[in-house]
């Protein structure tokens, strides 16, 4: 279980530097007692096994205590982006039924709004509290003894495609899916890890804290990404963990070129969240002078798959499943395939694992896509309150829908083309929008794109295509005639918006629904 982990880690690593925030370090056995003393202090304020503990602060030091305090306690932990406004605080702590919140000089005045217009009882305090508990001589507390079903963590979907939910991971399966990862990924207590990640998400939170302090190494945590400052953290690392903005960022750095070639004990960088633009990957790989492990996560199953550390690396693929996960590519009603004719039960991967009931949807074959759908034992236990869009999610089975479209190759590797959702159907023909995308983003001037469907009353839909030049006068003309060029007609988009940023969330992924929202008359049409 995710606790009796952590205790054991704490036990192994005692004189071992844990944590280096950039105003004070933390060994191993200084930060167990301080995670004791705050479990200490949410005890004295009356928070018990298994109430949610909100973690509203943009500082990762109270961040972080508060959230190891809160498993330490029993109590469930529920990060939540300090960007919030005030009716979204206002969702997430209703929703939740929360106890407690933590709150920072970034996120007062939000917290200051809604203790005037709610009455929920909830109980607000300041991070600077938490400090002073975690620093206190006050005595500390065992840690709670969880059942491996307890829920451990709760995160919320983003909500690109409607309201978040509340994703409850249990003490048994977040500890399989860090155990998974850390595997996959060869952590040890001498690695370095620099960390410069949002912790409100799951990519910092788990794919990284808690993988690093479960392997027993050091993490170097950056209050947030700076394209110079990071290269300080990077300098003492073995290991960094990005997402594509910041990889973007450092290609336009002379500094970043300079200080890559001294980084000879850099072992492992890491790219995930959002898809990296697939013509950047050469130039930045030559650069560091190894290959970026690109892999596929998401709130619900943590890391599904990644490329192999030692190779190969499959241009654009997010590699194979983790050791112990399953993942497959299934045909599903309603969603043609694009390879109809290929046999079924080729596309399954993993070692040992039995093949699907013939009750399923059938699995795809090698360079077909489909919906891609996993199952293991880091998969989250449920949708928090929400048990139709669990049971919708879940089939009989253990199968996760992930609500992905991919495809298998021969070998095994995995290649996303998109989300389901963001299938578009023109006149019958399935477009998946990342392919449209990556030739929109090889016409030169282009930097970005991003596709989305919108009805039409003839082709059921077509594509909307918006686009991020860094070349003033390039037009949509232009781009479209690239395009016709390269794509078959159904594929090509039929109205071209060029924009000055396409609308992204905290990791950097492109938010489609609001550019379904602003389509309404701009840009150029056929």
């Amino acid at each position: 279980m995710f606790t009796a982990r952590l205790q054991q880690s704490f036990a192994d690593h005692r004189r071992r530097a844990a944590i280096e925030f950039p105003r004070r370090g933390y060994t191993f056995g200084e930060l167990e007692h301080s995670v004791a003393r705050v479990a200490a202090w949410f005890e004295r304020l009356g928070i018990e096994p298994g109430q949610r503990v909100i973690l509203f602060t943009e500082s990762k030091e109270p961040f972080l205590l508060g959230y190891l305090g809160a498993v330490w306690r029993g109590a469930v932990p529920l990060p939540l982006n300090p960007a919030l406004k005030l009716a979204e605080l206002n969702y997430f702590v209703n929703d939740s039924a929360a106890s407690l919140l933590v709150f920072d000089a970034r996120t007062e005045p939000v917290v200051e709004q809604f203790a005037k217009a709610t009455e929920m009882p909830v109980q607000l305090y300041a991070a600077a509290e938490l400090l002073a508990a975690a620093a206190s001589a006050t005595p500390t507390i065992r840690a709670h003894d969880p059942l491996p079903g307890d829920p451990a963590l709760i995160l919320y979907s983003s909500g690109t495609t409607g309201e978040p939910k509340g994703v409850v991971h249990t003490q048994a399966n977040l500890a399989a899916a860090v155990e998974a990862i850390a595997r996959a990924w060869r952590f040890a207590p001498d690695d370095v890890l620099a960390n410069v990640l949002p912790l409100f998400h799951i990519h910092g939170l788990s794919f990284a804290t808690n993988v690093s302090l479960l392997a027993g190494g050091t993490m170097l945590v950056g209050d947030s990404f700076h394209p110079v400052r990071t290269l300080d953290l990077i300098d003492r690392s073995t290991v960094f963990m990005g997402v594509p903005p910041y990889n973007y960022a450092f290609l336009k750095r002379d500094e970043f070129r300079a200080r890559a070639t001294g980084w000879k004990q850099l072992r492992l960088v890491t790219c995930g969240s959002a898809p990296i633009r697939a013509e950047v990957l050469p130039e930045l790989e030559s650069i560091l002078g190894r290959p970026v492990i690109n892999r596929y996560g998401m709130t619900e199953c943590h890391v599904l798959t990644s490329l192999p550390l030692d190779g190969p690396w499959p241009h654009g693929s997010v590699g194979r499943p983790l050791a112990g996960i399953e993942v497959a590519v299934r045909r599903v009603a309603g969603v043609e395939s694009s390879s109809p004719q290929q046999t079924e039960n080729r596309n399954h991967h993993r070692l040992g694992a039995r093949r699907l009931d013939p009750s399923h949807p059938s699995v795809c074959a090698p360079g077909e896509v489909g919906r891609v759908f996993a199952r293991g034992p880091n998969l989250f236990r449920e949708y928090w309150r929400q048990p139709e869009a669990t049971r919708e999610c879940f089939d009989h089975d253990g199968w996760f829908d992930t609500g992905d479209m991919g495809q298998f190759d021969d070998c095994g590797f995995l290649t996303l083309v998109g989300r389901s959702k963001d299938l578009i159907i023109v006149g019958g023909f399935n477009v998946y929008p990342a392919v449209v995308e990556r030739v929109l983003r090889e016409c030169p001037g282009v930097r970005d794109a991003a596709v989305v469907g919108v009805p039409d009353e003839t082709r059921g839909e077509r594509i909307v295509a918006f686009v991020v030049a860094d070349d003033p006068a390039l037009d949509a003309a232009q781009i479209r005639g690239f395009s016709r060029e390269r794509l078959v007609d159904y594929q090509c988009p039929t109205w071209i918006e060029v924009v000055p940023e396409l609308p992204r969330n905290a990791m950097g992924k492109v938010l489609k629904r609001e550019l379904r929202e602003r389509f309404a008359g701009g840009g150029v049409a056929e």
